[in-house]
């Protein structure tokens, strides 16, 4: 399949060439984006998807990309050069296959989105701390997960996002287990976050907090 994307800028009237920096500086900025070639059964899937969610074909997609390169964490995964580093170091630390596809993602939106509330991260440079501070604590989170086989794309970042939660304080972590990590028991979490705060020489949780 063979894609083309054109791009038109919206609100550029004087006609002239815009740079990067104007381009999110100009108020409402909009480009209007055209897919060509796309598969026969891949249009029918978005129609049908579409109809369910009760919108336009345009809206719907319009939607799902805004969500999909909205999200701050995602898109670091995927375009920043040290997480493509990691990953690689990860998958022969865990002796695992990395995704063949950069779509391969290691979280989904809604992990992102809480990730991102309750580790109060809020721009590209909060992320560029995290990953840097994390690398060094990769290696203990990729022996944690020992057997795993296949790795996603992002999974560096995944475990450096883990490594920051380590120091957090008894609620946030509560709070990180009940919305990411439920399926797993509390006990064993905190465990796992022990070793990560030993690595720093922090001291271990308090599991009673309120005792």
């Amino acid at each position: 399949m063979f894609i083309i994307i054109k791009a038109k800028q919206a609100n550029n009237e004087s006609g002239d060439e815009m740079t990067d920096n104007d381009e999110y500086e100009e108020k409402g900025f909009t480009r209007t984006v055209t897919v060509r070639n796309v598969s026969l059964d891949i249009d029918i899937e978005i129609a049908e998807q579409a109809r369910a969610a009760g919108k336009s074909k345009g809206d719907f997609l319009r939607e799902f990309l805004a969500a999909s390169f909205g999200d701050l964490i995602g898109n670091f995964m995927r375009s920043n050069g040290l997480v493509a580093l990691m990953d690689r170091d990860v998958a022969t630390m865990m002796n695992a296959a990395l995704a063949d596809y950069w779509y391969d993602a290691a979280q989904t939106l809604a992990e992102n989105r809480a990730w991102r509330r309750l580790l109060g991260i809020h721009k590209e440079e909060d992320l560029q701390r995290i990953m840097r501070d994390g690398v060094p604590l990769l290696e203990i989170r990729a022996k944690q997960l020992a057997g795993v086989t296949h790795i996603p794309n992002g999974s560096s970042l995944a475990f450096a996002l883990f490594a920051e939660a380590s120091r957090r304080d008894p609620s946030t972590l509560l709070q990180i287990h009940r919305t990411l990590f439920f399926l797993q028991k509390e006990a064993d979490f905190l465990d796992m976050i022990d070793e990560m705060r030993a690595a720093q020489r922090l001291p271990p949780t308090d599991r009673n907090p309120e005792g």
